[in-house]
């Protein structure tokens, strides 16, 4: 009789929805819509760097004990392109801590309603195989900026 292997699967990043966004709006711009229409505090940070040595901005919103943190990524600028996504996207929305759908969907469409916003999609963790390298760059990035 063989004996079955009990296996212990990790999701590395629980509770993380990412939500895709293509748009030509500078960074500092889709940040002051998304604050507006979700009632929220982005905050520019210093760039964040990846592995090419290419800049790219970091907007940083922190609920709180229990609430929601987001994080705004550029993903595309002038110097080069981070990550491929399909569909093509410029900026990431990061969102940690439970969202339920019923509130995921509200913000989704509040992001698509914003003027130059093209589409804004849910990111598939499971189809892209470099969300996960990315994930570990943006949490390096703020937990340096909560150190410093």
């Amino acid at each position: 009789m063989v004996k079955k292997k009990k296996k212990i699967v990790v999701e590395p990043f629980d509770d993380i929805k990412i939500v895709g966004i293509c748009t030509h709006l500078e960074d500092y711009k889709l940040a002051w819509h998304i604050n507006k229409l979700l009632n929220i505090n982005l905050v520019k940070y210093s760039d964040i760097v990846n592995e090419d040595g290419l800049e790219f901005s970091f907007y940083l919103y922190d609920g709180g004990e229990n609430c929601n943190t987001f994080n705004l990524v550029e993903i595309v600028n002038a110097e080069g392109r981070w990550v491929n996504f399909t569909p093509p996207t410029d900026y990431l929305i990061v969102i940690r801590n439970f969202i339920n759908d019923e509130n995921l969907s509200d913000l989704l469409n509040k992001i698509k309603s914003i003027q130059d916003v093209q589409f804004a999609y849910l990111v598939d963790l499971d189809m892209n195989s470099k969300i996960d390298a990315l994930l570990e760059d943006i949490e390096m990035h703020e937990m340096e900026l909560v150190k410093g």
